[in-house]
């Protein structure tokens, strides 16, 4: 009669039950086992936490060094870029140099090449000049007479000597290429450019000599 009264009443009912779960959890060790469980989950769980952070926090930081290191801009304030222009000048002040001698001496080169070497003294000749009516006549020494030919004629000297003429402050040179004059009394009949440069025309004296 007593033990089904006490279970009739609700609030005797909970406390009963929990003091025999209370006294078994006890006896058993479960409770602090769960305690320490969970510490040890807690403790681990922070533990990987913050390893995976350490980790991340690492790769990320190694990351931007390597994204820095390649950007072109650490290369110059290193001084990658100006060490390298450095080198680069005495190499540019050498090239230029050597651009220089070298164009100098192609100049020197040239320049002895078309020196006038005198191969005999000035003379005085009686000259006349001709062109117009042979123009497109072949010489006698080859190649068809032209306006523009610096060319003389000679009874007798070879073909292909180089004459240096003299007339009224005027200096050229033309070569023998063709056979004459043919008038007694006359040195060269003066072709039509070599004529033109000197401004001669008619028959007159010029001075002459043989050059190399």
């Amino acid at each position: 009669m007593k033990v089904r009264s006490l279970f009739l009443k609700p609030t005797a009912v909970v406390a009963t039950t929990l003091v025999i779960a209370l006294s078994a959890a006890l006896g058993a060790g479960l409770l602090p086992m769960q305690r320490a469980g969970a510490a040890t989950a807690a403790t681990t769980g922070t533990g990987t936490r913050e390893r995976l952070g350490t980790v991340s926090a690492t790769r990320i930081t190694q990351e931007k060094i390597s994204s820095i290191e390649s950007t072109p801009d650490v290369g110059a304030n290193a001084g990658i870029r100006p060490a390298a222009k450095t080198a680069t000048m005495p190499d540019r002040a050498a090239r230029l140099a050597g651009f220089k001698a070298a164009e100098a001496a192609r100049k020197a080169a040239a320049a002895r090449k078309t020196a006038i070497v005198a191969l005999t003294s000035w003379k005085s000749a009686k000259v006349s000049w001709y062109g117009p009516g042979f123009y497109g006549r072949t010489m006698a020494g080859g190649g068809n007479l032209t306006p523009t030919s610096m060319v003389v004629a000679h009874r007798t000297m070879k073909f292909g000597t180089k004459v240096q003429i003299s007339y009224n402050g005027k200096t050229v040179v033309a070569v023998v290429q063709d056979r004459g004059p043919f008038i007694a009394g006359r040195t060269f009949d003066l072709g039509p450019g070599t004529a033109k440069k000197l401004g001669f025309s008619g028959v007159g004296t010029i001075k002459w000599r043989v050059v190399k």
